[in-house]
């Protein structure tokens, strides 16, 4: 504002020595292109200074939408290894099971005592937050690495939603498999174990158990192979950030 107004004072002394009769043509004329000069540099100063202000400002938006971005990506990281760890039990009981029912010796205190884990859950989640905050805002086009952006784009708009729905589709799935074919048949004694091995011989359930020891063990190997996205794409984001902010 305060350049703005010394622009406007200069105006009106460059069109006051203009018309001032008191001096000659050739004063005014030099008074008056000299008052223009100062008014042709003040306006590019000012206009480089906000330029600059403003890049500025992006490149901090840009700066902490990466570091942000990178904190949120290691958090689903750590989810999804801490699902590998918590569902592996899961999938050893399914092929344990499949393998006993092959080779006709069922171990049914085994089957019997683990049978929660037939109820075991880990649907995968993520926060887009911070995401979807700097795409409503047009923050998204200050990233100028283009590869970056649309590695990014394409983990929050694609990877993890498509992901987000297959698991609620897998686990439910399985447990209207469960309710139809377990739950409701199932006996269950007072300390809460389900007696599964009673239904062993029931072709719709060995074929389920047939069926979701692959679909759960796909589900993991997909899983693994996010792990490794995820972990590419924050190298990418760790090697922009040191190239470009040096941080």
């Amino acid at each position: 504002m305060a350049e703005e107004e010394k622009i406007r004072g200069h105006a009106k002394h460059a069109l006051q020595n203009l018309v001032n009769k008191k001096k000659g043509w050739k004063e005014r004329l030099s008074s008056f292109l000299w008052e223009i000069f100062i008014i042709i540099v003040a306006v590019n100063i000012t206009l480089w200074f906000h330029s600059w202000s403003e890049k500025r400002h992006d490149r901090k938006l840009e700066k902490n939408f990466l570091i942000g971005t990178r904190n949120d990506l290691n958090i689903v990281e750590g989810n999804l290894k801490n699902f590998e760890a918590f569902f592996q039990p899961v999938l050893d009981y399914y092929d344990s099971v499949w393998i006993q029912m092959n080779e006709h010796r069922i171990n049914k205190k085994f089957i019997d005592a683990n049978s929660s884990y037939l109820f075991r859950t880990a649907y995968f989640f993520y926060d887009n937050s911070r995401y979807e905050s700097y795409k409503s805002s047009g923050s998204l086009r200050l990233i100028e690495n283009d590869s970056l952006s649309m590695k990014i784009a394409f983990i929050y708009t694609v990877l993890f939603p498509k992901r987000e729905y297959a698991d609620q589709t897998i686990f439910n799935t399985r447990r209207q498999f469960i309710d139809t074919y377990i739950g409701s048949k199932a006996r269950i004694d007072s300390s809460g174990i389900m007696y599964v091995s009673e239904l062993l011989d029931n072709p719709e359930v060995r074929y389920q158990m047939y069926n979701q020891k692959f679909i759960l063990q796909e589900m993991m190997n997909q899983k693994k192979e996010m792990v490794q996205e995820i972990d590419d794409l924050i190298a990418q984001i760790d090697n922009e950030l040191k190239k470009r902010f040096n941080y």
